[in-house]
């Protein structure tokens, strides 16, 4: 018979062993709760904030003007003046963020410049586009800039043209996504101002901005929740209350100015166009090769998809930027890969773009 192992040395024992998991198992649940002490603090405790997007910096002209701008990105990176669509402010650039991994990855520096009464910017009727043409310029020279791409989307196609035409040899490449430079052709500016179909949305983001329901933006978290955003922010900034001012002055602008023609601008032209595009008609898109008659062009189009293409295919848009022009990114087998056109693009299984596509 075993005799009993309960004497008070092996009593004392046990208790100070227990005493000494009960301290230990303490400690954990401090470190679990954030009552960390210095010794257990995790690994990659980061030394910075995390960002919330880039700055709106501000650069006074000299005739007291206040030009608001963003600078994103590293100051060695390829610039692109990024134009975003009517009646956008300068933050309208966090929409592409959901692919900034790639555009940093590429080493691009997207800079935008705010247009005339949206956002911070001050409204001034008198101003024109050679006006905003002018301001871009002053940012650009401010950065120390002197060639850059140039990457305009829907309604800031016209600007683009009118910065390209005052700086031909500036120019790297255009990219033209969904835009047309019919906007100020006679056809569209009639006795009735086309104002009057926006004029109401103003004061509600939500309808003034939203993506119809089968667009593949819905795809990306939180894309159509910064658009709302940034038409809030468009409209209300500095507290216009949803003037629409602005937005009328602009599309008098598109037909004030016609469209550009400028045989001196001999940079690469891409041109990207949704076949079921309700916003734009694919003659006008094509167009764009009438404005730069010497500038190689390169049609990407897509067949059934909509006004969104310059988003659903940032991707390309980003690599033609860059300089792969002569490629198309596909997804094959969950693998990314670049083929030498659309054609090839064709294979079974293949997703044109980013394989994040093919995976939500």
């Amino acid at each position: 018979m075993l005799e009993s192992f309960e004497t008070p040395i092996t009593i004392m024992l046990v208790k100070k062993i227990m005493k000494a998991g009960l301290i230990l198992l303490g400690l954990w649940l401090l470190a679990g709760t954030g009552q960390a002490f210095s010794a257990g603090l995790p690994d990659g405790l980061p030394g910075t904030f995390d960002s919330l997007g880039p700055t709106v910096q501000q650069l006074p002209l000299a005739n007291g003007r206040q030009v608001h701008f963003i600078d994103d990105g590293a100051d060695l990176g390829l610039p692109v003046v990024f134009v975003g669509g009517l009646g956008t402010s300068v933050r309208v650039i966090r929409l592409l963020d959901f692919l900034r991994s790639m555009r940093v990855g590429l080493n691009i520096r997207m800079i935008s410049v705010e247009r005339n009464g949206y956002g911070q910017t001050a409204f001034d009727p008198k101003l024109g586009m050679a006006d905003f043409s002018a301001e871009v310029e002053a940012v650009l020279a401010h950065l120390g800039i002197d060639r850059f791409a140039l990457f305009g989307i829907s309604g800031g196609g016209p600007y683009v043209a009118k910065i390209a035409s005052r700086n031909p040899t500036r120019v790297l490449s255009i990219h033209m996504a969904a835009t047309s430079p019919s906007l100020g052709q006679p056809s569209r500016c009639g006795t009735a101002s086309p104002a009057s179909v926006y004029r109401d949305l103003l004061s509600q983001p939500m309808a003034f901005f939203g993506f119809p329901k089968d667009s593949p933006m819905h795809q990306v978290a939180g894309f159509q929740d910064t658009a709302f955003e940034e038409a809030a922010r468009a409209h209300n900034a500095r507290g216009q209350q949803a003037d629409p001012a602005p937005l009328d002055h602009e599309i008098g602008l598109y037909c004030a100015e016609g469209m550009i023609i400028n045989g001196e601008v001999s940079a690469p032209l891409f041109v990207y166009q949704g076949g079921a595009d309700a916003v734009l008609d694919q003659a006008g898109s094509r167009a764009w090769e009438k404005a730069f008659p010497a500038a190689p062009l390169v049609l990407r189009a897509y067949p059934g998809e909509g006004h969104d293409v310059q988003y659903r295919h940032l991707d390309q848009i980003l690599l033609d930027i860059a300089g792969y022009g002569d490629k198309v990114l596909i997804c094959n087998n969950n693998i990314n890969s670049m083929v030498a056109s659309e054609a090839d693009a064709q294979a079974a299984g293949t997703v044109l773009g980013h394989c994040a596509w093919s995976s939500q």
